[in-house]
């Protein structure tokens, strides 16, 4: 691992000073910039590390991975240094989420240190049928119709055939990721014992088209900590509705950071 190989994940080197760093990790066919105004709505200790994964945005010219197995692999390779140097957490949104929790359960098999927890958002629990399809049972123009349909992308794409021929690519590739997740490492959801041993809080958006509520809560079976919360929004919910999420995640990290709870209602418990 070289220091060039891990800065290309965060597009740079994490700060010395961060009292907990927060790695978050994108959704199927997105990127780095979906994190842009994190920094801006989360405590002032908490350093967000947007993760940029290859073939899209800044790295569109890198590889793309297609298997769980060895994204995680390659993520716990690269960011060791960081992973192993001070406190952090994991969000992952969507697709993200698989990549957060393998990769928490990844650092707990390796050396017993994973994050201080992880938050998810907007996936189902990967024991159960997958919501998004295999990655070439439609055509181009059949999967461009469903990303427009649960809001993954824009509406003006469906009538830009140099722009499909760009993205969708990539959400294949990110979709094959998803369906590999049996490698990502995760522990067996029929095993009480092998749960982890760390806090999961996830979220759901009320009004998600693509994955309901109880779907999320699946996740239970993976941690012996776990919480579901529910705020409004649908598959997009920290885009398209970011202050009841931010609030019930705030609250989280700072608790994390061992700071007061701060007054105020918080988003509904699942």
């Amino acid at each position: 691992m070289t220091a060039a190989a891990a800065v290309s994940w965060l597009g740079r080197a994490p700060r010395a000073d961060a009292r907990l760093r927060l790695f978050c990790f994108h959704h199927a066919g997105g990127g780095a910039s979906f994190f842009r105004s994190w920094a801006d709505r989360v405590p002032s200790g908490v350093e967000v590390l947007p993760v940029q994964l290859p073939g899209r945005e800044a790295r569109y010219r890198e590889r793309r991975f297609q298997d769980a197995g060895e994204l995680v692999e390659a993520l716990g390779r690269d960011l060791a240094p960081w992973l192993d140097e001070g406190p952090w957490a994991a969000y992952g949104h969507s697709m993200g989420a698989l990549v957060a929790v393998g990769l928490a359960a990844a650092r707990l098999r390796e050396n017993g240190r994973g994050p201080e927890a992880v938050f998810l958002g907007a996936y189902a629990a990967p024991h159960l049928t997958p919501v998004l399809p295999p990655p070439d049972r439609y055509d181009d123009r059949e999967l461009a119709r469903l990303l427009v349909d649960f809001g993954g992308m824009d509406a003006r794409f469906l009538e830009r055939e140099d722009w499909l021929r760009v993205l969708l690519p990539i959400v294949r590739d990110d979709l094959r990721i998803c369906a590999s997740h049996a490698g990502a490492g995760l522990p067996d959801p029929d095993d009480e014992r092998a749960r982890l041993p760390l806090a999961v809080e996830a979220f759901a958006g009320l009004d998600d088209p693509l994955v309901e509520p109880g779907r999320v809560r699946a996740w239970e079976r993976y941690a012996h900590d776990f919480r579901l919360t529910l705020v409004p929004g649908g598959h997009f919910f920290p885009r398209e509705e970011p202050g009841p999420f931010f609030a019930r995640l705030n609250r989280s990290l700072g608790r994390l950071l061992g700071e007061p709870a701060p007054a105020g209602p918080l988003a509904a418990p699942g």
